[in-house]
């Protein structure tokens, strides 16, 4: 029998098809030469985190990786040599080939810990997780570029079973053709297997995951003097264990994001977004069962991100969510807002922040004829919520303060608390994939509990940097009937390099 292809279908399945003869092609070649292959770093990622110039109102926990190479991306910039010799091969490789090959490796260690997972007592594990990335990239002097890029994802000494997020062998991260470059042209269009970066909360990569998300997708960059704007229709990768890994068909985003750059002053970004996302079987209503129904969901959203002086960050984010999910029509928002102050004339440089997060729930999941639960579709997975990594942007509340301080040039240490409740007592808690952790069917309390982290990041030197954390969450009222444990914890320590080649 033959049926007749939507154009989504025909869409994702070309995309597909593009991306292997890409990667086919330049990993033939990377294995030709010997030579390993950096990530793709352009305007639809760079300015995806809540502050101006790739910082962060909160600590700098979020993606230690983007700390390296570049100056725009740490939370200060310090202009002193390093303290320790720098160690680029790629870079050195690079200089030596034509000018039409960049080269580029990404290598992560870190080792992980936690105790009573998803607040469950003695659930517990420890492991070492490895990422190794390289890429090649034949470009044009200005206009053109193919990439590719492998990645190998590892753990060792995990609870099986294993699998994603922390093992996916060789599978293959990037493979996109551009015509233009973002950061140089007006217009530039990326087709193929790429990163969607332009808001950590909504629409994101998550790099911190040993997997992180790629998206098979066809991305339109518009940009003017102070005026920009991003158009795409996207699928994300679904990682498997082993080889290629495939998105799901029929799970589409499709999307408009808008800058506008010093509209309310000076170093200021006014970002308009609209999202439209559709899947084939969405679950309706985590908190009572697990019944499924085709989503059609819009989410029209406004940030605005800014900075008054050298010493004074702050944003504020909202977005309103409709459409439909099984028979039921979707109303749902959420907000953000963030502010921090650095004492730059003072000794180790100070710098308070708090934001504050609220995504609606649902007051009454088992009979409302609305889904009123936010939809956080593809975010952030680490530090939106502390560095423990227990709740997702859906029915919370969560309150955040903290201080970083640089003791010595480029050596943070961060402190922060947060407090969480639920936005309705009788909805779920979900987690940062958006899955429900723990239910209520009574009105208990709307307290979930409290988090304390500690963190610190040191450069070694322009491609190296180090770093650990620890977070305990101790649980409130909404968890005491209803869970095992009321308490968790997590610790972990990392290395990072990164090697961008001449970028």
């Amino acid at each position: 029998m033959h049926t007749q292809k939507t154009l989504p279908a025909v869409l994702s399945a070309s995309l597909s098809r593009l991306s292997l003869s890409i990667s086919a092609v330049l990993i033939l070649f990377a294995l030709a030469t010997g030579l390993p292959l950096a990530a793709q770093d352009d305007i639809s990622t760079q300015n995806a985190t809540p502050a101006i110039n790739g910082a962060w109102i909160t600590g700098p926990a979020s993606n230690p990786l983007s700390h390296l190479n570049g100056p725009a991306w740490r939370t200060t910039a310090n202009p002193a040599p390093y303290d320790f010799h720098d160690f680029a091969p790629i870079t050195d490789v690079d200089a030596k080939l034509p000018h039409w090959i960049d080269l580029g490796a990404e290598e992560r260690l870190r080792y992980e810990a936690y105790d009573n997972s998803n607040l469950k007592a003695k659930v517990d594990d420890s492991y070492l997780l490895n990422r190794f990335r390289f890429q090649v990239s034949l470009h044009t002097p200005s206009w053109f570029r193919v990439t590719a890029q492998v990645q190998d994802a590892r753990a060792g000494f995990e609870n099986p079973p294993l699998g994603p997020p922390n093992t996916v062998r060789w599978d293959l991260k990037l493979a996109y053709a551009e015509i233009g470059a973002p950061d140089k042209h007006w217009l530039s269009l990326r087709v193929g297997r790429q990163l969607i970066n332009y808001n950590n909360t909504i629409i994101a990569n998550s790099e911190w995951r040993n997997q992180a998300r790629s998206y098979d997708a066809a991305v339109l960059n518009l940009n003017g003097d102070r005026e920009h704007l991003g158009l795409f229709a996207a699928s994300a990768v679904v990682p498997q264990g082993y080889g290629v890994s495939p998105h799901q068909e029929g799970n589409n985003i499709y999307g408009a994001y808008g800058r506008i750059d010093d509209l309310v002053g000076r170093h200021s970004n006014l970002e308009p977004f609209f999202l439209w996302r559709v899947q084939p079987a969405e679950v309706v209503e985590a908190a009572v069962s697990k019944v499924t129904g085709k989503e059609n969901e819009k989410a029209l959203g406004l940030r605005l991100k800014a900075q008054i002086n050298t010493a004074f960050d702050y944003s504020g984010e909202l977005i309103h969510e409709t459409g439909k999910v099984g028979t039921q029509s979707i109303g749902a928002w959420a907000t953000q807002e963030g502010a921090a102050y650095q004492f730059n004339d003072v000794a180790a440089k100070p710098r308070i922040f708090a934001q504050f997060d609220y995504a609606s729930g649902n007051g009454n999941p088992a009979h409302n004829a609305t889904h009123a639960t936010f939809d956080t579709i593809y975010p952030t997975a680490h530090d939106r919520f502390g560095i423990t990594d227990l709740f997702g942007w859906q029915n919370i509340e969560a309150a955040r303060a903290g201080t970083t301080v640089e003791p010595y040039r480029r050596l943070t240490f961060t402190v922060q608390g947060l407090d969480f409740w639920a936005a309705s007592a009788v909805d779920s808690i979900y987690n940062t994939s958006g899955s429900a952790i723990v239910t209520n069917k009574t009105d208990h309390g709307r307290h979930v509990g409290a988090e304390i982290d500690g963190y610190s990041w040191y450069e070694l030197n322009k491609h190296f940097n180090l770093g650990g954390g620890v977070g305990y969450f101790g649980g409130g009222q909404f968890l005491t009937n209803v869970t095992t444990s009321h308490s968790y914890t997590t610790y972990y320590i990392a290395l990072n390099f990164k090697d961008n080649g001449r970028k």
